[in-house]
C-alpha cells in the first residue's frame, strides 16, 4: 500500500578554521654565519585527514624555505620541514570523505642565540559524507498530491597523477640554486559522459645565483587531462583539488652553459557531484479513514560547481628613508595569497577581497637587500553565467613581476587566478511514516460551506468536506488553487435531479 524507498544524499560540511603555530629551530646552523635575512617563504600541506564521529585529525608538513647573507655577502638558501598535528572539531562522521585546506597566515625568522622560524596556519577541514533518506514515494488506495525534491548526490570520485617538467638556459654557471616556490590552480573542471576534463596551471618560482648575483626564473606550466569517472555525466558538478606530491630542480648542461630542469609530480583529486530531482508523496488523503502522517526534515547543500576568473592586481612597496634607494629588482622568492571576505553583491557580481605578500629582493648601493610587502586587493567579477549566493574562494597567484619606479617605490605587478565553487541551500520535507487510523464518521449532511484560509489546496478542500477531488471538482468546475482567503466553496452530498 505504501511505497517507502531509500534514496542516497551528500552532506557537506565545512567546519570552523582552526589556527595553528608551527615553530621549528634548525639544528646545526651557523647562526653567526647568518648576516641578514633577505626571505622566508613558508608553504604547509595536508599529509593525512581523518574522521571520526565529531572531529577530524589533520596531520601534515610545513617547509620553511630561507634565503639570507653569510658574512662574506654571498647568498644561501636552505630548506626546513617541521611536521605539525591539527584537530578540528565539528559535525564530523566517521565515515565521512575529509579533505584540509590549509593557509600561511604569518611568517617570521628570528635570529636571537639561535634560528628560530615560525608560522601560523589556518586550517579548515571540509567534509563529504553519505546519507540515506527513507521517504515515502508512492501510495495506493488513496488520493495524493506529488512533489519534486532536489537532493545532493556523490556520484564518484578518483585521484590522478600528472608528472611536470620544464627546462630553461640560464647561459652562465649557476653557483647555487636558493630556493624553489610553486602554486597550483585548477583552470576547467567539466563534466563529461563517464569522465571528467581537468585543467592545471602550475606557476613556479625558481631563485638562484650566478656570475655572484641573485637571480630568478618564472616557470608557468598548464597541463590538461581526461579522466575516466565512473557514473559521471554531462551537467555534472566538478570538485578538483590540486597538491604538489614532489618537485625538484635538476642542474644540466655543461660548465659555464647550465640548464635549469624543473621536474615533479602533481596529485588531483576529482569529484562528481549530482543535485538530482526526486518525486515524492507531499500528502494524502482517505475518505473512510483518518491518516497519521509524520514528515521529517533535513539541510542539505549542493555543489553547484566552480569557474576560475583571471585578474590583474598592482600595488606598491615604499622603502623607509632609513634605507638606501633600490636600484634593482633581483628576485621575488614567493608569493602567498589570502583571502578575507568572498561574496555575491545585489547586483550578482563576486567580491573577493584579500592580501597577497611577498619577499622583494633588490639591490642598492650597500648590496643586496629586502623589504616584506603586502599588496591588498579588492575585485568585482563579472560573469555570463550567475554566480551562486554561497562562493568559497581560493586565489593564487600564477605570475608575479616588481620594477622600481623612483629610489624608494618598487611596483608589484600580479596576476591572480580566482577560483570559486557555488553551493545552494536546499530543504527536503518528506513523509517519512504513516498510520491508517480509524474509520472516520459519515458526513450526513447534504449541504456543506468551506471558507477558505488562503493558500488552500484541492487536498485541503477534501479533508474539510470529506469528499474525493473530482466530486468537488465536478461541483466547482471554476476553482483555481491555491484559494484566496475568504474564498466560498460550496458541496451538496445529494443532489436533486
Amino acid at each position: 500500500m505504501f511505497d517507502f524507498e531509500k534514496v542516497s544524499a551528500s552532506k557537506f560540511y565545512v567546519a570552523p578554521p582552526v589556527e595553528r603555530v608551527v615553530e621549528f629551530s634548525p639544528p646545526g646552523i651557523d647562526i653567526d654565519n647568518i648576516a641578514k635575512v633577505l626571505s622566508l617563504a613558508v608553504d604547509a600541506k595536508a599529509t593525512s585527514v581523518s574522521a571520526y564521529d565529531g572531529y577530524a585529525q589533520v596531520a601534515g608538513r610545513t617547509n620553511f624555505r630561507l634565503t639570507y647573507l653569510d658574512r662574506e655577502g654571498g647568498a644561501r638558501g636552505v630548506d626546513y620541514n617541521a611536521d605539525f598535528t591539527v584537530k578540528a572539531e565539528g559535525e564530523f562522521g566517521a565515515e565521512d570523505s575529509v579533505s584540509a585546506d590549509i593557509r600561511i597566515v604569518e611568517s617570521d625568522a628570528q635570529a636571537g642565540a639561535g634560528l628560530t622560524l615560525s608560522a601560523v596556519l589556518e586550517v579548515q577541514v571540509s567534509a563529504v559524507g553519505r546519507r540515506e533518506v527513507e521517504l515515502l514515494a508512492d501510495a495506493d488506495g488513496c488520493y495524493r498530491t506529488t512533489k519534486s525534491m532536489y537532493l545532493p548526490s556523490y556520484i564518484s570520485s578518483k585521484s590522478i597523477s600528472l608528472p611536470f617538467d620544464e627546462e630553461f638556459n640560464a647561459g652562465g654557471e649557476i653557483g647555487s640554486v636558493l630556493g624553489l616556490s610553486i602554486n597550483t590552480a585548477v583552470k576547467r573542471a567539466e563534466a563529461t559522459d563517464d569522465g571528467a576534463t581537468v585543467g592545471v596551471q602550475l606557476f613556479a618560482t625558481v631563485t638562484y645565483v650566478q656570475g655572484g648575483d641573485i637571480l630568478r626564473k618564472n616557470f608557468n606550466i598548464e597541463l590538461e587531462e581526461d579522466v575516466g569517472l565512473d557514473g559521471a555525466q554531462m551537467g555534472d558538478a566538478i570538485m578538483a583539488d590540486v597538491s604538489v606530491t614532489h618537485s625538484k630542480i635538476v642542474l644540466q648542461g655543461v660548465t659555464d652553459d647550465n640548464v635549469i630542469r624543473l621536474e615533479g609530480e602533481l596529485q588531483v583529486k576529482i569529484r562528481a557531484f549530482r543535485c538530482a530531482e526526486v518525486r515524492a508523496v507531499d500528502d494524502m488523503f482517505y475518505l473512510t479513514n483518518e491518516v497519521e502522517i509524520s514528515y521529517s526534515s533535513e539541510d542539505f547543500v549542493c555543489y553547484d560547481g566552480c569557474g576560475t576568473f583571471v585578474e590583474k592586481v598592482t600595488g606598491t612597496a615604499t622603502l623607509g628613508d632609513n634605507r638606501a634607494a633600490a636600484v634593482a629588482i633581483n628576485a621575488l622568492p614567493y608569493a602567498g595569497c589570502y583571502t578575507s571576505k568572498a561574496y555575491v553583491d545585489e547586483d550578482g557580481k563576486l567580491i573577493v577581497e584579500g592580501v597577497v605578500n611577498t619577499d622583494v629582493i633588490y639591490s642598492d648601493e650597500n648590496g643586496y637587500n629586502s623589504v616584506r610587502t603586502e599588496v591588498p586587493f579588492a575585485l568585482s567579477i563579472d560573469s555570463q553565467k550567475p554566480f551562486s549566493k554561497d562562493v568559497c574562494v581560493k586565489c593564487t597567484v600564477t605570475d608575479i613581476a616588481a620594477s622600481v619606479r623612483r629610489e624608494r617605490e618598487i611596483d608589484i605587478d600580479l596576476t591572480l587566478a580566482v577560483e570559486a565553487r557555488g553551493f545552494s541551500h536546499v530543504t527536503a520535507q518528506y513523509i517519512s511514516s504513516v498510520e491508517i487510523g480509524e474509520e472516520k464518521p459519515h458526513n450526513t449532511s447534504a449541504v456543506s460551506l468551506y471558507i477558505a484560509r488562503g493558500d488552500d489546496r484541492l487536498l485541503d478542500l477534501c479533508k474539510a468536506l470529506t469528499a474525493m477531488p473530482e466530486d468537488i471538482m465536478a461541483q466547482n468546475p471554476a476553482l483555481t488553487f491555491p484559494l484566496n482567503e475568504g474564498e466560498r466553496v460550496v458541496y451538496f452530498r445529494h443532489v436533486a435531479i
